[in-house]
């Protein structure tokens, strides 16, 4: 990513225009922590199957995933991400994603999961 910048001079004066570069990391420093994703609120029936792909970026890969509080049936690959399984029980809960990466620094999100009980489980 680069900067970019405009300057106006009346004509026939001087400019001097300098080159701005973003900074970069010196050796051997740190890299910022990672950001997951935000995936929006989630909504499903009850016994429905669920494939969520959490996603991150920043840090330094590879990323182990872990989930709190997920609606019961549902787990996360802690090498991918993916959040999978079939839902059980209806109810909402507040679900946090965190993501830890090869430097230990972690990011998180979080949001809610809401599972409708199924109006006709035996149809």
């Amino acid at each position: 990513m680069g900067l970019a910048a405009v300057l106006a001079a009346p004509v026939g004066s001087s400019v001097a225009v300098a080159a701005v570069q973003p900074a970069t990391p010196a050796a051997g420093s740190v890299a910022a922590a990672p950001v997951v994703g935000f995936p929006g609120n989630q909504v499903n029936y009850q016994y429905d199957s669920v494939r969520l792909q959490m996603t991150a970026g920043g840090g330094t890969t590879p990323y182990s995933w872990s989930a709190a509080n997920l609606p019961s049936g549902l787990t996360i690959n802690s090498s991918s991400g993916l959040i999978s399984g079939v839902t059980r029980t209806s109810g909402s809960r507040t679900v946090t994603v965190t993501v830890k990466d090869a430097q230990g620094a972690t990011g998180f999100t979080t949001f809610t999961w809401r599972v409708i009980r199924d109006a006709c489980p035996r149809c």
